[in-house]
């Protein structure tokens, strides 16, 4: 039932809040920024048709971007996670 774990893998419970703060952060990042993107893209076609619209561009940015930036520090905080061994633990 219980198994060794080679040095320098997280814990089991590591692993698993790491994989689930990455699959988090890849969902926000890909439906936020992606949704932003198209967004972005429509204001843009529509700033190239009307000039004095081109500040409707930043609000998917603001609206998009941040959220898929905090995704983003979730993934990284993840991968943290699944990398780094416990504190405390040494090897020589």
């Amino acid at each position: 039932m219980s198994e060794v774990q080679p040095p320098g893998s997280p814990g089991p419970v590591r692993a698993f809040v790491g994989a689930a703060l990455i699959a988090v952060g890849v969902l926000i990042m890909a439906l936020c920024g992606g949704c932003g993107a198209i967004f972005f893209a429509v204001f843009f076609v529509d700033a190239i048709g009307h000039p004095n619209d081109a500040g409707t561009m930043l609000i998917p940015l603001a609206l998009g971007g941040v959220p898929a930036a905090i995704g983003f520090g979730l993934f990284l905080v993840g991968r943290e996670l699944r990398r780094r061994p416990p504190p405390g633990e040494t090897f020589s």
